[in-house]
C-alpha cells in the first residue's frame, strides 16, 4: 500500500508539472523527438513514437499552426520532413526546464549517493514493473 501511495504521488506531482508546462504530452514528445536537429519524415516520426500516422498528422497539423514545427522538402526528396521552429525549441526549451527544475530539487534532498542509489533502484523497479505489464 505505501508504495501505491508513493506512485499515487509521483502521478499528482507529474499532472502539477503538466499543468504548468505549455505544451500538452503529445506536443512535448514530438517536440523533443525532433529537438535533436535531424529532420524527420512523418513515417520517421510515427515509427518512433510508436503512433499510427493518423495520430501523428492530427498532432504535427496542430504544432505547425501553433509555429512550433515547419515542414519542408528538401531539393530532390519526395518526402518533406518536419523540423522544430526557434519558437518551438524556446517553448520546448521552457517546459523541460519546468520539469527538470522539480526533478532537480527532490533529487537535491539527497545525497549523491543516495540519488545514485534511488535511481538504480527505481530503474530496477520499472524495468520488471512494465516487464509484468507487457
Amino acid at each position: 500500500m505505501r508504495m501505491a501511495a508513493l506512485l499515487s504521488r509521483a502521478e499528482r506531482a507529474r499532472r502539477l508539472v503538466e499543468h504548468r508546462q505549455t505544451l500538452g504530452t503529445a506536443y512535448l514528445r514530438l517536440l523533443w523527438l525532433l529537438g535533436d536537429g535531424q529532420p524527420r519524415t512523418m513515417r520517421e516520426v510515427a515509427e518512433q513514437l510508436g503512433l499510427e500516422q493518423s495520430t501523428v498528422n492530427r498532432q504535427v497539423a496542430g504544432a505547425r499552426r501553433h509555429g512550433y514545427l515547419r515542414r519542408t522538402r528538401p531539393q530532390g526528396s519526395a518526402a518533406a520532413v518536419l523540423e522544430v521552429t526557434e519558437a518551438g525549441l524556446e517553448v520546448l526549451d521552457r517546459d523541460v526546464t519546468t520539469a527538470m527544475g522539480a526533478i532537480g530539487t527532490g533529487l537535491g534532498a539527497l545525497t549523491p549517493e543516495e540519488e545514485r542509489e534511488l535511481l538504480a533502484l527505481l530503474g530496477r523497479f520499472f524495468d520488471s514493473y512494465e516487464q509484468e505489464l507487457g
